[in-house]
């Protein structure tokens, strides 16, 4: 198990996982490679029914910091920062889909022996903030999160939940 509660967002994971993972038709071809100075490069095709998909996926990790850069067959750029440890304990993950001017979001993670917090803030002129806290230990977390929407000043999403985990079964209970 992981160090910590881990964020509100992992609660009932599994669950989720098990319904909708791994429960695909689709068929796909990948090739990677990387170098030794930690450059990754994957390109893949996908086959779902009878349109045929690619797309080439670069990943770019030195010390701290990765970037990902995903190009598909429709012209979309996605690219995503992250930088470990900034502060002790930190993460910072700024994300952007090109052509999409509005899909900008920057979000950074506070992840502790018993307690974690995330705040993630969409990059556009009026955004939405996410915000979610978890205390506890691996074993028992309690969390809340709330979506505060800047433009008409109001609280659209707040939720709060208990996860128990073990080794061989987990539960959550999200209100």
């Amino acid at each position: 198990m992981s160090r910590g509660p881990g964020l509100f967002s992992d609660f009932g994971k599994h669950a989720r996982d098990l319904l909708n993972r791994d429960y695909n038709s689709d068929q796909k071809f990948s090739i990677s490679s990387s170098t030794g100075s930690g450059v990754a490069l994957v390109s893949s095709l996908s086959k779902k029914g009878s349109l045929c998909s690619g797309d080439v996926a670069t990943q770019y990790k030195h010390k701290n910091t990765v970037v990902n850069v995903k190009i598909d067959t429709e012209s979309n750029i996605s690219t995503t920062f992250s930088i470990f440890d900034i502060l002790l304990y930190s993460k910072v993950i700024a994300s952007f889909k090109l052509p999409d001017q509005n899909s900008g979001k920057l979000e950074v993670q506070y992840l502790h022996e018993h307690a974690s917090f995330t705040t993630a803030v969409g990059l556009k002129h009026s955004p939405a903030v996410d915000i979610s806290a978890t205390i506890g230990t691996p074993t028992v977390a309690f969390g809340a999160e709330a979506s505060y929407m800047t433009a008409s000043g109001e609280f659209l999403k707040y939720n709060a939940g208990v996860s128990l985990k073990k080794a061989d079964c987990s539960a959550s209970v999200i209100l």
